[in-house]
């Protein structure tokens, strides 16, 4: 019986991450993360996944499956997907692995995320640290989605107020609301493996007494209306959840949605209209979207539908 690791990677585009972080997440849970480069020209895949299947009976069985479904996301992904490679690692390397690639990241104009296992940057000591010891696909805030979602919260986030973060991971925008200003924060995550990555990060930050962390949550569902909820997922899981979103809100309360593809816009503009959600403003990094929306005080119409889609295509 193999006792290492097997490490399967994958590269692709942007457009391609949805599918591919789903048909991970249903083969390897938790155990997968996302390397992303700035993109350019000369980099034909800017996004890498990495998947780890554990050591055991199960192993061979998994890994069959995961190559083979990668396989069949490269050939109907039209040049979006490239060949997945694979190698193997011992328990030390893979608990490890993952930290190769991060350092010191500065985020919008007063953020920076800086790995536990580092000190903030004296260059920087005037930016408010995210610490995070962020494990496999939890998040370590180089994703752009991540950042357009920690950007909007600097300018969204107003001391006092009651925040909620829907499918926290890490806990990093859990972390930068209250480090914000917020009150407090509701943090849901379905997945139960996110409970003890973010709970350690929350302590680390200093941050526990304002948190209060539901996991695992399939059904988001806070005591009291938040004046802002925030969650950085997909836009297929956005469009499922969208019901409560809406319920979590407060009468005057603002949703932001990051995570979603250029492409997907309209799908979930569309979802959000029948709970009198009004798309305000949205921001664009790559091709990801974070999408603004807050209540509207009637029914959305023709025209909006048509302001929406046109912001899709710019």
């Amino acid at each position: 019986m193999n006792r290492q690791w097997a490490a399967i990677s994958v590269p692709m585009r942007a457009e391609a991450l949805d599918d591919v972080s789903m048909a991970l997440q249903r083969l390897v849970g938790s155990t997968f993360a996302v390397e992303t480069r700035p993109q350019s020209a000369a980099d034909e895949w800017p996004i890498t996944a990495h998947a780890y299947v554990g050591p055991g009976e199960g192993q061979e069985a998994t890994r069959r499956q995961l190559l083979r479904a990668l396989e069949m996301l490269r050939i109907a992904g039209d040049g979006i997907v490239g060949p997945a490679w694979e190698s193997f690692l011992d328990a030390d390397a893979y608990r490890t692995r993952w930290r190769d690639f991060y350092e010191p990241l500065a985020v919008g104009r007063r953020l920076v995320i800086v790995p536990a296992w580092l000190a903030q940057p004296p260059e920087q000591a005037d930016r408010i640290p995210i610490y995070l010891d962020s494990t496999m696909a939890f998040g370590t805030g180089r994703h752009p989605s991540t950042q357009l979602a920690l950007a909007a919260l600097e300018d969204r986030v107003t001391p006092g107020e009651v925040v909620v973060d829907v499918g926290t991971g890490s806990g990093v925008l859990a972390i930068a609301a209250v480090k914000l200003g917020a009150a407090r924060v509701y943090a849901f995550d379905r997945d139960p493996e996110a409970g003890p990555a973010a709970s350690t990060n929350f302590r680390r930050n200093g941050v526990s007494d304002r948190i209060v962390l539901r996991v695992p949550s399939a059904t988001p569902a806070a005591p009291e209306p938040a004046a802002l909820v925030v969650a950085n997922i997909v836009a297929s899981v956005h469009v499922t959840l969208m019901a409560d979103y809406a319920g979590l809100l407060a009468p005057e309360g603002r949703l932001l949605l990051g995570g979603v593809l250029d492409a997907r816009v309209g799908d979930v503009v569309a979802a959000a209209r029948p709970f009198g959600l009004r798309l305000n403003a949205d921001a664009a990094a790559d091709d990801w979207r974070l999408l603004e929306f807050t209540r509207a005080a009637a029914p959305t119409g023709i025209a909006e539908t048509e302001d929406a889609m046109k912001g899709r295509s710019e």
